[in-house]
């Protein structure tokens, strides 16, 4: 295998479709996300990617499978007349940070194939790593266009998550959820990005519930979030044991700062 390429199981008819990234990344925010609609709309699997530029390795699958690291496109059909279909993008690895020219092919290949379906508009899902987190988790948005941002802000109104505008000079948005919308941009494409804010050390399903809130919100649909509710108590008690675990061995002396331990734990 020399180059990205793309293996297609059927070819649906697809309404004006709407293209939406989740890939690994901060916190697997994105993933989580893209996994989470993924199930909760029974979207159907129709095509797979795979590239030399992912690591060089294969994925052990129960009973004991390999598979080629790969990243996998779903798509709905939208029941409402009148809505628009989705495909979606998850999978199991992005390229390496180092290889730039891989991710310009990897992506450009992807919207090469959406493209093929009609598709015009792009939202990206990823995580924004803070340093501590207040409170619930907020989302970072960045669009392709001015006119865009307006577009979308009117269709946020009343989202439960509270959204940042990326609206001072600087920043920069890493890998897929940036790319997919810059490529995108000079194919006459348009789009927004959605980042959660997360740790990023730790699988955070909380960020990915913040960012499906505003995503849901542009699509004009409703899904469960109760698994994502379910999965985010739980890592919060993981972290809860993390910070007692690191109390006790601070009152006793022990060796290690509570960042070290915390982060060796996880």
């Amino acid at each position: 295998m020399r180059e990205t390429t793309i293996y297609m199981y059927e070819k649906p008819e697809l309404r004006n479709p709407i293209f939406i990234e989740g890939l690994p990344g901060i916190g697997l925010v994105g993933k989580l996300a893209a996994d989470h609609m993924i199930q909760e709309l029974e979207a159907v699997k129709f095509a797979d990617l795979y590239s030399p530029h992912f690591m060089h390795q294969v994925i052990i699958r129960r009973n004991a499978i390999v598979e080629l690291m790969k990243n996998e496109f779903y798509y709905w059909k939208n029941p409402d007349e009148n809505g628009r279909d989705l495909i979606i993008i998850t999978g199991d690895q992005q390229v390496a940070p180092t290889d730039s020219p891989g991710h310009y092919e990897v992506v450009g290949k992807m919207l090469d194939f959406v493209g093929e379906f009609g598709t015009k508009e792009i939202i990206t899902m990823g995580g924004f790593q803070v340093p501590e987190l207040q409170g619930e988790p907020r989302v970072l948005a960045a669009v392709t266009h001015e006119d865009v941002a307006e577009h979308y802000k009117k269709k946020l109104e009343g989202c439960s998550t509270e959204i940042l505008w990326r609206e001072d000079e600087g920043g920069a948005i890493v890998g897929a959820a940036g790319l997919l919308l810059g490529i995108g941009k000079l194919r006459s494409m348009y789009g927004i990005s959605l980042l959660g804010e997360s740790l990023g050390y730790i699988v955070d399903p909380k960020a990915a519930k913040a960012v499906l809130n505003a995503v849901t919100r542009i699509l004009g649909i409703e899904l469960d979030m109760s698994a994502l509710d379910e999965r985010a108590r739980e890592t919060e008690e993981i972290l809860q044991k993390v910070q007692e675990m690191q109390k006790a061995m601070l009152e006793q002396g022990m060796p290690g700062t509570q960042e070290e331990e915390d982060r060796n734990y996880l």
